[in-house]
C-alpha cells in the first residue's frame, strides 16, 4: 500500500473515530455535552486536528443526519429487492423505523433535532423529497393507489409525517424502559394507514 493510500484510510480512520465519539458521548451524556473539545479529548487529538475534518459541532451534526437517513435508505433498498406486496414493503420498512429510533437513538435525536442534537442544515429532508419518484416507498403507495404522481407525493408526505412524526414524539416523551409498549400501537398505525389506501 502507497503512502497516499496509507493517508487516506487514516484519514477515514479519524473522521469514523470523530464521528463515533461523539454518538458515544451523546449516548451517555446527551447532545449538550457533545463538543469539538471533548471529542479531542477522548480521542486524544488536539481540537484544530478535529477542525480539519469538521468546521464545526454543526458540520459534525449534519454528518451524522445524512449518515442516519443514508442508513434508512440502504434498509429500504435491501427491503425493496425481498417483498413485491408494497404493503408488506411499507410495513416491515416500519419495523426498521422502529428498531433504529430505539438501537440509535442519539442518531435519530440529530435527524430530527430532538433532545439538543441541534442540527439548522435541512439537506437531508431536501434529499429525501427531491428523489420522490425514485423513493421505495413513494414507488409503494403509487402501486398500492394509482393516482397522478402529485397524489402520491401527497400520500408520501403523510406517511413520512406518520412515521416519523410518532417515533419523534415517542422518543422525546417516553422513556427507554417504557418504549417497548409503543412499538404494537406504532405498527398498528402503520398497518391501518396501509389498509386505508385501499
Amino acid at each position: 500500500m502507497g503512502i497516499i493510500e496509507r493517508r487516506e484510510r487514516l484519514r477515514k480512520q479519524v473522521r469514523n473515530d470523530i464521528l463515533k465519539t461523539a454518538r458515544d458521548i451523546a449516548r451517555e451524556e446527551g447532545w449538550q455535552a457533545v463538543s469539538i473539545r471533548k471529542i479531542a479529548e477522548v480521542i486524544e487529538y488536539s481540537p484544530p486536528i478535529l477542525y480539519e475534518y469538521f468546521d464545526n459541532k454543526d458540520k459534525l451534526l449534519e454528518t451524522i443526519r445524512n449518515e442516519g437517513f443514508a442508513y434508512l435508505h440502504e434498509e429500504l433498498l435491501k427491503l425493496k429487492t425481498l417483498y413485491r406486496s408494497p404493503e408488506k414493503l411499507i410495513t416491515e420498512f416500519a419495523q426498521i423505523q422502529w428498531r433504529f429510533m430505539v438501537t440509535q437513538m442519539e442518531v435519530f435525536q440529530v435527524m430530527f433535532n430532538m433532545e439538543g442534537g441541534i442540527c439548522q442544515s435541512k439537506q437531508a429532508y431536501q434529499i429525501e423529497f427531491a428523489m420522490l419518484n425514485n423513493h421505495p416507498i413513494w414507488e409503494a403507495l403509487a402501486l398500492i393507489r394509482p393516482r397522478s404522481a402529485d397524489a402520491v407525493s401527497k400520500t408520501f408526505y403523510e406517511w413520512w409525517c406518520l412515521t416519523y412524526g410518532f417515533l419523534v414524539v415517542t422518543g422525546v416523551t417516553q422513556t427507554r424502559h417504557t418504549l417497548p409498549n409503543f412499538e404494537p400501537v406504532f405498527m398498528e398505525s402503520v398497518r391501518r394507514f396501509v389498509r386505508g389506501l385501499a
